[in-house]
């Protein structure tokens, strides 16, 4: 049994520092797959940064839905949650989130409650009503102009399959949920009050983006909750862009480096060989995007900088939006340096240190 001092979780010692701990802070990853680098190698490139989490404290290990953006590999969350999951051995995983107007709920419910089964207490489900950008990638989903207006009725129907699937429960209609057990919990991701409002009625958690907008929003959200869902208090989280390094030089070099990767990545031609692109990304840096890279330095949803210029953004974030939880998007398309960012934030916040091996993972629950 834990004493005085030090707090026990998972077999890790904490030694609290001012602000959320480490335990309160988690992870948003979108696989990136940098120009001439293989599928696998990207995927192992992620396995590495969930395992570096995990064994830092994060509390989770989400990854985003995006279809069609060159360099990022994350079109499949439900699929990635469960290769990770075989990985790692507590940090959560799940979606951040499912773009809900792309599916069916009755798909997503029996997705997320199979890996429910299989990792029980390990997954999440985070559900977005973001859209797809480009137009081609959004006809092959079949992504409408009527998508976002489908969100809140698909929301209630993916709701409902799983508080209802619950063994014992009648089914919802005529459809039983596969491979029903405890559901995981839903989250909605939110970027404006609107959806905010949707989440606080309905009694679920809620992530918002980091934005000029952030405060408004976690207010709507506060003073619209209602407990009629599966939390009786509101529960908010924000997510936020971060880049950390040994000295804020070192982290507006690694930010600049991030931009310079991914502007030109947009740029490029669908077409372009891979010879085409690894010429396309060559340094040095451009005037335009050594200023695009000052300018998030002061925008609301990127922190950048020193251990110590990071830890007091992210206390001043959790302050003004008085959040539960602080998710992080390390900023980089190198696995090896959002490692880097995810150890640099977990020493700034709070000292984590494994006191127990990492027992083999199992894909299948045995109880």
């Amino acid at each position: 049994m834990c004493g005085p001092g030090p707090s026990c979780h998972g077999g890790r010692v904490f030694s609290h520092a001012p602000g959320l701990p480490v335990s309160a802070h988690s992870v948003l990853d979108m696989v990136p797959q940098p120009a001439g680098q293989s599928a696998a190698a990207a995927l192992r490139e992620t396995m590495e940064v969930a395992q570096v989490a995990d064994d830092l404290g994060y509390r989770r290990f989400w990854l985003a839905e995006q279809h069609g953006v060159r360099g990022i590999g994350s079109a499949s969350p439900a699929v990635l949650a469960a290769v990770l999951a075989a990985r790692t051995d507590r940090i959560r995983l799940g979606s951040g989130g499912v773009l809900l107007a792309n599916h069916r709920p009755l798909l997503v419910a029996e997705q997320f409650a199979a890996l429910a089964a299989a990792y029980p207490s390990r997954v999440d489900l985070g559900v977005s009503e973001g859209s797809v950008a480009h137009p081609s990638t959004a006809a092959a989903l079949g992504w409408g102009d009527e998508a976002r207006d489908l969100f809140p009725q698909r929301l209630d129907e993916l709701c409902r399959f799983l508080r209802d699937g619950l063994p014992g429960r009648a089914p919802v209609g005529d459809v039983r949920l596969a491979l029903a057990g405890l559901p995981p919990p839903v989250f909605v991701l939110a970027n404006r009050p609107a959806t905010a409002q949707l989440a606080a009625v309905r009694g679920l958690p809620i992530f918002l983006t980091a934005s000029e907008t952030t405060v408004a929003a976690a207010s709507t959200y506060k003073d619209n909750f209602e407990p009629t869902g599966p939390t009786v208090r509101p529960y908010l989280g924000v997510s936020v862009g971060v880049v950390a390094g040994d000295t804020d030089e070192d982290a507006l070099a690694r930010l600049a480096e991030y931009v310079r990767v991914k502007h030109r990545l947009g740029m490029a031609s669908v077409r372009a060989t891979p010879a085409e692109l690894m010429e396309l990304l060559e340094p040095p840096l451009t005037g335009r995007e050594r200023g695009r890279a000052e300018r998030l330095v002061d925008d609301p949803g990127h922190i950048i900088g020193s251990r110590a210029t990071v830890a007091a953004g992210l206390a001043s974030l959790a302050a003004k939006t008085s959040a539960d939880e602080i998710m992080l998007a390390p900023l980089a398309y190198d696995g090896l340096v959002r490692a880097s960012i995810l150890r640099t934030v977990a020493a700034a916040l709070t000292r984590a240190i494994r006191t127990v091996p990492r027992p083999a993972p199992h894909f299948v629950a045995t109880a």
